[in-house]
């Protein structure tokens, strides 16, 4: 998987040990734009992330990792309550 879209700017732990900060940056290729950001992978999702890379590209299972920690994030769990009419 060659994606050109993702570029992995820099990585680094976080400071207390309980995972990997990844930054990135994200062109959109129609528009032109960029998205920069980062996440927190754990140390468990990261190595993961990394064993899961090809030949051709060897961050291919980084940028899903990303990808799925973005939806992750922007999924808001949302709970409806209802309560009953009193006659």
């Amino acid at each position: 998987m060659n994606n050109n879209y993702y570029y992995v700017s820099k990585t680094e732990p976080v400071r207390n040990g309980d995972g990997t900060n990844v930054y990135f940056t994200f062109s959109y290729p129609d528009g032109g734009s960029q998205l920069n950001g980062n996440v927190k992978l754990t140390n468990k999702e990261y190595i993961e992330a990394l064993e899961n890379g090809t030949d051709d590209d060897m961050y291919s299972g980084l940028y899903k990792a990303i990808k799925a920690k973005i939806i992750e994030i922007n999924t808001a769990v949302t709970t409806t309550t209802t309560t009953a009419k009193e006659a």
